[in-house]
């Protein structure tokens, strides 16, 4: 009798102990019960669109947030005030994290090139909205200055290459190309010497901008140069952009502060009629030798004004935490849950872009959240604002947060999960983005799409001077990345990405990986960049 209790109890005691060592750190990836209510919820007209700053997106933020209490998150948010002295009470914190957004838009602007001859000045006025569109900035601005040619606008001394060599820019009109040396001519000297990267290191809109700004010109006038070969003579009308407001956090080092006029054809050619300016030769040339050709454009001066109207609002991530057992150390999961509200009458659900992101880490959360053992490191979970608008609030978030970058371990982020592309026919593909060095990463995403029962088609690719979802400002600041994306279906960014269109199976394989690559991070941090 005592022998058979003896091995009674050693068969529960081995029982309970590999059922321990299998649970522990291992959490099961959630299913299709676990994200279609929440992402029907707030793809729903219920949410109005969710637009940054709207009624709709505070009332989103609001569910999210009920939505990490009822699962077991503790808040990571803001303290609390106290309602009695005003103040921000020590006891208690919210899901909420609140700051401040700068809505503007351009009320009013003006653009004409001023002639000089033996015989005197005279305007030529461009009209707003068909010869140039403006980007609406903080604030308005009005200027009379010479105009200079500073061929792509590019400042990368270290690659070779800069525009600015040589020329004094400083509270003048700088005239600049898109594109860059060779990026028209792979077998061109300049392409093979400055690297595949070159365009996203060196190259984009925003940083030709903040190039500009460095120098100290008044202004920018930004020209393709694809126009006076493929549609020259043909006008291209340009839509007023008074109706697209800009979005800017008040302590976002990387706003634009000085205006930037996009030019039309037409207003091209005017432009450079009679500058003794030859923009394919400067391509061609620049191309062959890296040399620069940067010049003041003699007998033409620029007149233009901006007059902006702007408003501040509060705007808030929502934000919950798993402290786990090394509380020194954090991994973030989230998505963004803004979209692009109502238009013309019409409701931009967002289902796919990016209810289903918000859904996914909610339903990553709440089985995370219901595990018996505490994860080996803190797991944050988090909803971003403003992505649409600029990524406002991963950017907060990441120039605020002690934890970023030396705490934070890895960022997974999931953005439009839910469809596919219109070529991907067998609905199969799936794009996982990652920095430069973090090779164990990719080869930990190709290991855990292996182990599925129907493996997707995986594009790896390099986030490095990508832009375009809340993985970039932890990128900038050297935090490894995951983000993942199914696709654009056809549906992106019009009114018909809603709840019916979501392929649910497909979501639920996309969360597997995602769930298998954050129980591996856990035990297997990732590669840091110095």
């Amino acid at each position: 009798m005592k022998s058979s209790f003896l091995f009674a109890f050693f068969l529960l005691f081995s029982w309970a102990t590999l059922t321990a060592q299998t649970s522990a750190g291992s959490v099961a990836p959630p299913l299709r019960n676990d994200f279609e209510g929440i992402l029907s919820f707030l793809s729903s007209d219920w949410m109005e669109g969710r637009e940054t700053g709207t009624r709709g997106g505070l009332m989103a933020s609001d569910y999210i947030a009920s939505m990490m209490q009822q699962n077991g998150l503790q808040p990571y948010g803001d303290m609390a005030m106290d309602a009695k002295s005003g103040s921000k009470s020590t006891l208690s914190q919210t899901y909420l994290q609140n700051f401040k957004m700068v809505r503007c838009h351009v009320e009013k602007s003006s653009l004409a090139m001023i002639r000089t001859t033996p015989e005197g000045e005279s305007a030529l006025v461009f009209a707003p909205g068909i010869d140039y569109q403006v980007e609406a900035i903080p604030f308005g601005r009005e200027t009379e200055a010479q105009l200079v040619f500073a061929g792509y606008g590019i400042e990368a001394p270290g690659k070779g290459y800069n525009d600015y060599a040589g020329i004094d820019v400083r509270n003048r009109i700088v005239m600049i190309l898109d594109g860059y040396p060779g990026h028209t001519n792979p077998a061109s000297l300049a392409s093979g010497k400055l690297g595949s990267a070159f365009g996203d290191d060196f190259a984009t809109f925003r940083k030709k901008m903040k190039f500009a700004e460095k120098n100290g010109a008044a202004a920018v006038l930004f020209i393709d140069p694809k126009v006076l070969t493929s549609q020259l003579n043909t006008p291209i009308q340009v839509d007023e952009d008074d109706e697209n407001p800009r979005h800017y956090l008040p302590t976002d080092p990387g706003k634009l502060t000085i205006p930037c006029f996009t030019m039309g054809t037409d207003a091209t050619i005017r432009l450079l009629d009679d500058s003794a300016l030859d923009l394919p030769g400067f391509e061609n040339k620049v191309a062959d030798d890296l040399v620069p050709a940067s010049k003041i454009i003699q007998g033409k001066k620029i007149r233009c004004s901006i007059s902006i109207k702007s408003e501040e609002m509060i705007i808030r991530n929502v934000l919950g935490v798993i402290r786990g057992q090394d509380t020194t150390r954090n991994i973030m999961i989230g998505g963004h849950y803004d979209h692009l509200g109502i238009s013309k009458g019409e409701i931009f659900n967002g289902a796919d872009d990016n209810a289903s992101g918000v859904a996914g880490m909610l339903a990553l959360a709440k089985g995370w959240a219901n595990h018996p053992d505490k994860p080996a490191c803190n797991l944050i979970f988090a909803a971003w604002v403003g992505e649409e608008r600029g990524k406002l609030g991963s950017m907060y978030f990441a120039l605020h947060s002690p934890i970023v970058p030396d705490r934070l371990s890895l960022v997974i982020n999931m953005d439009m999960i839910s469809r596919s592309a219109p070529e991907d026919t067998g609905r199969i593909a799936l794009s996982i983005g990652t920095m430069t060095v973090n090779k164990d990463l990719r080869t930990l995403a190709k290991n855990v799409n292996s182990k599925l029962e129907r493996p997707f088609v995986l594009e790896l690719w390099d986030v490095t001077g990508a832009t375009g979802s809340d993985y970039r400002p932890f990128a900038d600041r050297k935090v490894p990345i995951l983000t993942f994306h199914a696709g654009f279906p056809d549906e992106y960014h019009t009114p018909m990405d809603d709840f019916s269109r979501v392929d649910s199976h497909k979501m639920e394989q996309i969360l597997k990986i995602v769930n298998s690559c954050l129980t591996e991070s856990l035990q297997n941090p990732p590669v840091r960049t110095k």
